[in-house]
């Protein structure tokens, strides 16, 4: 009966040591990501598209960390008083990587990215959900500290709805 003790303390000592363990280590896939970890100032051109009719041009930051124990990474993003957050991760079952985003104005979408090591680019392709939209995101980097993004939504018809072209520094790199 003395001895009854040791089971509960075990218990406690091993809820205590999860609890400060570290988080699980990242399979070498989901360390492309990391790619994207930092502080970056952005070069943004809307080219004229039927959602955007005229040019633009925009600057912006956005900031990479990962959250949930290194499960996920969340991007942040503002530029002027559009907001924008993503999710990414990589999911092991599919082999891809998952994008989620969302925007200020309401706006949200799934992509599926596959990474090309050859070319250090990963292009990204919109899921549909019956909207009728066919899209790609193009991020390839041009050094460590910078990269580049090419966005194109089309309609069922071909028609360009959105093109974007970013242009992506990073002021501050996150510790991997």
């Amino acid at each position: 009966m003395k001895r009854l003790w040791i089971l509960p303390a075990l218990l406690v000592v091993a809820m205590a040591l999860n609890a400060t363990a570290e988080p699980p280590p990242q399979a070498a896939a989901a360390k492309i990501l990391n790619k994207w970890l930092g502080t970056w100032k952005s070069h943004t051109v809307l080219k004229p598209a039927a959602w955007s009719p005229t040019s633009q041009e925009l600057s912006g930051t956005s900031k990479s960390v990962w959250i949930l124990d290194g499960r996920f990474q969340e991007t942040s993003s503002r530029s002027g008083q559009h907001e924008t957050r993503e999710i990414h991760r990589y999911d092991s079952g599919s082999r891809k990587y998952h994008k989620w985003t969302f925007d200020s104005d309401g706006s949200h979408s799934f992509w599926i990215g596959e990474w090309d090591e050859a070319t250090l680019t990963m292009t990204w392709k919109y899921v549909d959900f019956g909207a009728g939209i066919e899209g790609k995101i193009v991020d390839r980097f041009i050094s460590d500290g910078k990269y580049e993004s090419t966005v194109i939504l089309k309609d069922r018809a071909g028609a360009v709805l959105l093109h974007i072209r970013a242009e992506h520094a990073r002021t501050r790199k996150q510790d991997e």
